[in-house]
């Protein structure tokens, strides 16, 4: 086994128990509510496979996989465009329909607008964490596999 294949095992361990923890306090169900497009499970769909493609790529440690190697870097820059796509569309869905029918004498009407422009805000920053956190940790991945394996 390659250094960089016991390098890539660490960090999936480690992300691995990360995930455990997170199902345990039901953050992916607090996730799950908060993301209204469920892009932010895309880009945890778009993490795992990468990871396990870069486990691939460790393991093998050959020149004529070279381009599997660009399409995970492909992969990262699009797990940050996922993100801020899903910023943009949680921007929209807090602004297309929080000053429709605002009528600021109705205390009701004023909690139910404030209540949907927080859901579009918790989808921009669910969605954008998720592609950040999946770009890094990709990033990791593939800066070790680069720097610690014949693969060049």
């Amino acid at each position: 086994m390659s250094k960089a294949f016991l390098l890539w095992w660490i960090q999936v361990v480690t992300v691995s128990f990360a995930a455990i923890l997170i199902f345990t306090y039901g953050w992916f169900e607090k996730l799950y509510d908060a993301d209204q497009t469920k892009i932010s499970f895309i880009i945890i769909v778009i993490f795992i496979g990468t990871s396990i493609s870069t486990g691939f790529l460790s393991f093998k440690s050959s020149v004529e996989y070279n381009k599997l190697s660009n399409y995970i870097w492909f992969a990262s820059e699009t797990m940050v465009t996922l993100g801020l796509i899903g910023t943009v569309a949680g921007f929209l869905l807090m602004l297309s329909s929080a000053f429709d029918n605002l009528d600021v004498s109705n205390v009701e009407n004023v909690q139910k607008v404030i209540s949907n422009m927080a859901l579009g805000m918790s989808t921009a920053l669910c969605t954008t964490l998720a592609g950040l956190v999946g770009s890094v940790l990709t990033k990791i991945q593939m800066v070790i596999l680069e720097n610690n394996s014949n693969y060049e």
